[in-house]
């Protein structure tokens, strides 16, 4: 999926009016003076969004997305009659019309459409018929909130890795779950936190499973088993908790990958035949290894021979 940028700057109102109204809805600008500058990235699962004001403006907008909002000044809101402040990051969900007031401030935006936040809810707390909702829009417990605020400032600071699939990949899971987890999801809270329990230890059995075994012919259903649940729920598991997003099928062959890289590294030079056994050795062709190493590390393994 592409990832879209987008840069905008000025210090004229009329052309801050139309941006603001294409970007966020209705807007009333009452400054003669006003420096609007927003720096956006993100693809169809999330979206980031930094804002410097410098002057004053009131604005509308339908939400059509869970966002949460951070301010270092002043960002007043009011939503179906509650009002606020960003002081402190603030959650708001679709089907909502936010209205808010900016003056002289930096505002951070983490923005969730909501069928792929559902997505991910439904694999992490293993419930196919979870509907998201929150009750509320302030985190349920510093703790929580740290961690969210951790996962957001990497989020921030890692713009300009987004590019990577992998490393987008990554972000967003950490950043959705962590909203998950520190504002208010509406339903049973300890249920939910009792199967992200479970499915973290089935996904660290069939983790420690894979690389003890991974030289023997074993299959996913093999590391199921030795974690106690059925092939579909340990690929929920990885998808949950696998920090790179991978499935348990890729996990194994990631594993047997860099063990055969380390045979071939410590093979002697111009030992073409030993490239065919190692490849036997870890469930490889020649073929497959030489793409696949040739994908991950960049190079084809008989150029690390010499051949």
């Amino acid at each position: 999926m592409p990832v879209v940028r987008e840069h905008f700057r000025s210090d004229d109102v009329s052309e801050a009016e139309t941006y603001i109204h294409r970007s966020y809805g209705s807007v009333e600008l009452d400054a003669q003076d006003l420096v609007f500058e927003e720096s956006s990235v993100g693809d169809e699962r999330f979206g980031l969004r930094r804002l410097d004001i410098r002057g004053g403006y009131s604005a509308e907008c339908d939400l059509d997305a869970v966002i949460v909002v951070h301010s270092d000044a002043q960002y007043e809101w009011e939503i179906d009659g509650e009002r606020g402040d960003a002081a402190e990051p603030v959650l708001f969900q679709p089907g909502y019309t936010l209205a808010c007031r900016l003056e002289d401030t930096r505002v951070r935006v983490v923005a969730l459409p909501l069928g792929a936040l559902t997505e991910l809810a439904r694999t992490v707390y293993n419930d196919e018929t979870l509907a998201v909702r929150f009750d509320g829009g302030r985190a349920v417990d510093p703790a929580l909130l740290r961690a969210w605020r951790s996962a957001s400032t990497l989020a921030f600071t890692a713009e300009e890795s987004l590019d990577n699939d992998l490393a987008r990949a990554s972000l967003f899971r950490s950043i959705a779950v962590s909203t998950l987890e520190a504002f208010p999801l509406l339903g049973d809270r300890r249920e939910r936190a009792e199967t992200v329990a479970q499915q973290q230890r089935a996904y660290r059995s069939a983790v420690s499973f894979f690389e003890q075994n991974a030289s023997l012919p074993i299959t996913v259903d093999d590391a199921a088993a030795a974690a106690g649940v059925g092939s579909a729920a340990l690929r929920r598991a990885f998808l949950a908790h696998s920090a790179a997003g991978r499935t348990p099928l890729q996990h194994l062959t990631a594993v047997r990958l860099d063990a055969a890289r380390a045979d071939i590294v410590a093979t002697a030079i111009g030992s073409l035949d030993d490239l065919g056994e190692i490849a036997s050795r870890w469930g490889f062709t020649v073929s497959s290894l030489t793409r696949q190493h040739l994908e991950v590390y960049g190079i084809r393994p008989q150029e690390l021979l010499g051949l």
